[in-house]
């Protein structure tokens, strides 16, 4: 399973038919995954020593940007991370768009860039054996829950995107069939997609949770119950939200919610296995949960930033990057058997809101404040001057009665003494549908929106 050398020119010979190199490339990528969940933990972390040796190998001797990072280490430095420098977000911007590929362009089979919501866009590129291994474990995730016969809708964006494709091409691997709606589409806006859901009734929707949300909101105004519509899964992707908050969509869709993470740079970090427990794609990452502000190690079952170091990968090989994502890995097997080791996404390190000398996860605020009987499905938060500003829905109590109940909840979790407002539904709504990323409401987004 080592890496096949990358800077190999094209043969003169004449490629193999395209059916014949998909089926070849996906049947190896296959064996693979089979050989990989077939070891026990002391196997895997072998395995994955031996692989980033050779990605270190590979990154240095064909990436410029590795090239240069990396030229003052031992020639067999790659067995210990500890050993190697972190990359960042911001050295993926300084090698925009090709310093850290590490094949010619000709093998690149894919290329795609970051939103540049939060500063300038990254490029993130894979040939075509990287995205037939990451497109093989999606399938036998997706095949959990799809298969012939079933309808699901993938309402995440396509452009410049890996995982909408991914998540595309793997239902049609699974035999499902797909309906790429997007989103914040002129061509489809997210009211054409709740009429089509009320047409087509699907049996799956791939979207975020607080999407998800916003759908519901729009076939109820329209008349329709989404719990009569069959929709027995919705994939989420994109954000993570409290326990309190998944719990309330699914009993409004009546539905399973399945969690799938990863990021533009990788494209899938976790996918669900048939017990819907998100399991870390290990057969192509080695991960380490560091603590976000002094990057020491962690100990299994603690929150802290997800670094991670690609395996695998022959077009743009990462070691040792600083992701941003606040997770906790759970410390024992999953009872699904699978090897590989399961993930909680608490969200992103700089999402933290730090008031009155305390860094709270906001994750952890949104379970204290939707667990409150009475808040409905929205909230948002943000500090202004030294204090915690709230803004939550009211629609089932009295909204004087929600908002102290949920200042005492903060106060008492949290040790912080919050301002609490009520938000209207129509406002988020209107919020929410200029968002590429909903779950990230702030209380700016709810004041442009009035």
């Amino acid at each position: 399973m080592a890496i096949l050398d990358p800077t190999t020119t094209a043969s003169d010979r004449p490629p193999p038919p395209p059916r014949d190199r998909c089926c070849a490339v996906r049947e190896a990528a296959t064996a693979e995954l089979d050989a990989f969940e077939a070891l026990d933990r002391a196997g895997v972390r072998a395995w994955q020593r031996d692989r980033l040796r050779e990605q270190v190998a590979h990154a240095r001797r064909h990436a410029p940007f590795y090239r240069h990072r990396l030229r003052a280490l031992p020639p067999a430095a790659g067995e210990d991370p500890a050993q190697l420098p972190f990359t960042t977000k911001d050295d993926l911007r300084g090698g925009y768009p090709f310093g850290l590929l590490a094949v010619p362009l000709a093998d690149v089979a894919r290329y795609g860039e970051s939103t540049g919501t939060t500063g300038a866009p990254t490029s993130s590129a894979i040939t075509y054996q990287d995205w037939v291994r990451g497109n093989v474990s999606t399938a036998r995730s997706l095949a959990h829950r799809f298969g012939p016969g079933d309808l699901v809708f993938v309402a995440i964006p396509y452009e410049l995107s890996f995982a909408a494709y991914d998540l595309d091409r793997a239902l049609e691997t699974v035999g499902a069939a797909v309906v790429g709606t997007g989103i914040l589409s002129a061509v489809c806006p997210v009211e054409r997609t709740a009429r089509m859901i009320a047409e087509l009734r699907p049996a799956g929707i791939v979207c975020s949770p607080t999407r998800a949300l916003r759908l519901h909101d729009l076939l109820r105004d329209a008349g329709h119950d989404p719990a009569a519509l069959g929709v027995r899964t919705v994939l989420y992707v994109g954000e993570t939200c409290s326990p309190a908050k998944l719990a309330k969509i699914s009993r409004l869709w009546q539905a399973e919610l399945v969690p799938a993470y990863g990021t533009t740079e990788t494209n899938s970090l976790a996918l669900s296995c048939a017990l819907g427990r998100a399991h870390l794609t290990e057969d192509r990452h080695l991960f380490e949960v560091l603590d976000p502000d002094d990057a020491t190690p962690l100990a299994a079952g603690r929150a802290g930033e997800l670094v991670l170091s690609t395996l695998l990968a022959q077009a743009m090989p990462l070691l040792r990057y600083r992701t941003g994502d606040l997770v906790s890995v759970d410390p024992d097997p999953c009872p699904c058997g699978s090897v590989r080791a399961t993930v909680r996404h608490h969200g992103r390190v700089g999402d933290r809101l730090h008031v009155a000398g305390r860094t709270l996860d906001r994750l952890d605020l949104e379970e204290a404040v939707l667990s409150v009987s009475g808040t409905g499905l929205y909230y948002a938060a943000g500090v202004v001057g030294e204090a915690l500003h709230l803004r939550v829905e009211c629609p089932d109590r009295p909204a004087h009665l929600v908002r102290r109940e949920v200042a005492d909840r903060v106060r008492a979790r949290f040790g912080v003494t919050p301002e609490v407002g009520e938000v209207d539904r129509a406002t988020v709504g209107r919020a929410m549908d200029a968002m590429l990323k909903p779950g990230n409401l702030t209380l700016a987004d709810l004041d442009a929106a009035r």
